[in-house]
């Protein structure tokens, strides 16, 4: 019988190779080339930017503390909390590699890429940013869509990043590296610590 963490990786594995399908049939038909930008120095940009993003996360735990019927901290405790602590370590790096890959591939490389070419960065910025959080709450949007506006802010943050790299690399890697930290930093927080959110 497969694991908890073997079947939650399964589940990573098959929606982020469906984003990235999804990403890539998106710049077939829409003939927009997805552009990885690939380098040292992307991956080492896209690390150091993922920082700023755990700040801002660590200090939304530390307002979790003093509010525990706050919807993010209902949404850590019920649906984060749970899967980050049946992870493994090499499952959670594992996950976060494929979730930095898939969604950025799919929001920052294709969907941005078609959106900006026909109508402009901006609408492109919000359109993606949007679609980004909504699909973190599939399933949860009756109890959870409220916190679209707060993950909405991290699609925008993401996308700053790969407007000023003009890398997808650079933001696969800080997505990745964020989610890892934020996954691990969950994994071993005990009981009273239940806060903290990963994208």
């Amino acid at each position: 019988m497969m694991s908890k963490s073997a079947s939650i990786v399964c589940l990573a594995l098959v929606s982020e190779v469906g984003l990235i399908a999804l990403a890539y049939l998106i710049a077939w038909l829409s003939e927009e080339p997805i552009v990885w930008n690939p380098s040292a120095q992307h991956v080492a940009i896209g690390a150091l930017s993922a920082v700023p993003l755990l700040g801002c996360n660590h200090l939304l735990w530390k307002w979790t503390q003093r509010n525990p019927d706050s919807i993010y901290s209902r949404f850590s405790r019920q649906v984060v909390l749970p899967l980050c602590r049946a992870v493994t370590i090499r499952d959670a790096a594992l996950i976060a590699l494929l979730s930095g890959i898939g969604e950025e591939v799919l929001f920052r490389g294709a969907l941005n890429t078609l959106i900006a070419t026909h109508t402009g960065n901006l609408l492109a910025l919000f359109v993606t940013s949007i679609l980004f959080a909504y699909v973190h709450f599939i399933g949860h949007l009756k109890q959870f869509g409220a916190m679209i506006p707060l993950y909405s802010i991290v699609g925008a943050i993401l996308w700053m990043i790969w407007r000023a790299t003009e890398s997808l690399t650079a933001v696969a890697t800080a997505h990745a590296t964020y989610n890892f930290a934020a996954i691990t930093a969950m994994k071993y927080l005990d009981g009273r610590d239940d806060g903290r959110s990963s994208a």
